[in-house]
């Protein structure tokens, strides 16, 4: 099994990303440079927590640790900053400058993994186990009670090639729970990039994800409180992931992919209760908050249905041959 671009090829098969220049190993020890923008993210923060503190939101922020956080042992070699990697780092920079409440997902995820594993070893992302261990974290931070039919799921095993092992040559494909569970929560709204992804119009399919934005609603939900929620990937997913679960508690919640926050729509829609959560990988860069989630979502939407250069070309050498 050869490496492939960016990907670390670890023990019995685990696979972690680590960047196409290594990025993500320059970050991940306590450098220069990482202490520098985990500063940054610190300031960002507290800025957030006193904005929505003025507007009587409650708040939580929460960085998904890496894989490599959590099966240092599977790597198998050396790699700076396993010890205290940055997600802790930030949560002590944060703890500086400001009393923002940071949920911290690594004692969770590692106690989870004696049970079974919480990540793909194939993919950065969790299984269904480490869902499950994250969702149970965030309801008992927010004081909220878990709906216990999202830990009663249906299990069936399938087999996949997940993003990781897709970059390998040969490709590797893995085989994975496919773990889903009774839905109380209906969705009520979208933006137009999820309606042009679902509709498979797209002429630039790859890619459509930063900008959505979807709406779910469960009158039968045991806490009624609204809630939005700020992420990426490990949120925002059709399938059982986290707005999926965290739905069958809240009676409303607005889940939207972006590390920036639309302050517009916050201050609109009046949450009770404000998440922002991000991949550890994604903190080499650092928002600015300044997006238009809806309008952000058009243009994008716009510019997938329009066909590459060279689809265009192809398409006027058609019609003059």
């Amino acid at each position: 099994m050869k490496k492939g671009n960016g990907v670390a090829v670890g023990n019995d098969g685990w696979l972690y990303w680590v960047g196409r220049t290594n990025e993500v190993e320059a970050f991940y020890g306590d450098t220069a440079l990482s202490r520098r923008i985990l500063k940054r993210w610190a300031r960002l923060i507290a800025k957030r927590a006193r904005r929505l503190d003025a507007l009587g939101i409650h708040h939580v922020h929460a960085v998904v640790p890496d894989k490599l956080a959590v099966y240092p042992d599977m790597l198998g070699r050396a790699f700076p900053g396993l010890d205290e990697p940055p997600c802790q780092r930030l949560a002590q920079c944060v703890a500086e400058v400001s009393d923002a409440p940071m949920i911290d997902l690594l004692p969770p995820l590692r106690a989870a993994r004696s049970d079974e594993p919480v990540y793909l070893r194939t993919d950065t992302h969790w299984t269904y186990r480490g869902y499950l261990a994250a969702y149970r974290t965030l309801c008992e931070a927010l004081h909220a009670p878990v709906a216990e039919h999202v830990f009663t799921g249906t299990q069936l095993r399938e087999r996949f090639t997940f993003d990781l092992g897709e970059k390998l040559h040969p490709p590797v494909d893995e085989e994975y729970v496919a773990y889903d569970f009774p839905r109380g929560a209906e969705r009520i709204d979208v933006n137009a990039l999820v309606r042009l992804r679902e509709s498979r119009r797209a002429v630039r399919p790859r890619g459509l994800f930063v900008g959505s934005r979807v709406v779910m609603r469960n009158a039968a939900a045991a806490d009624p409180r609204r809630v939005v929620i700020f992420g990426d990937s490990y949120i925002y997913s059709p399938g059982a992931r986290l707005t999926a679960m965290l739905s069958e508690t809240f009676g409303e919640v607005h889940a939207i992919w972006s590390a920036n926050l639309d302050w517009s729509y916050i201050e609109a829609i009046r949450p009770d209760i404000f998440i922002f959560e991000i991949a550890e990988r994604f903190l080499r860069k650092v928002p600015t908050d300044r997006i238009d989630i809806d309008t952000f979502a058009k243009r994008r939407a716009k510019r997938a249905l329009r066909p590459t250069l060279s689809k265009w070309i192809r398409q006027q050498l058609n019609r003059m041959g």
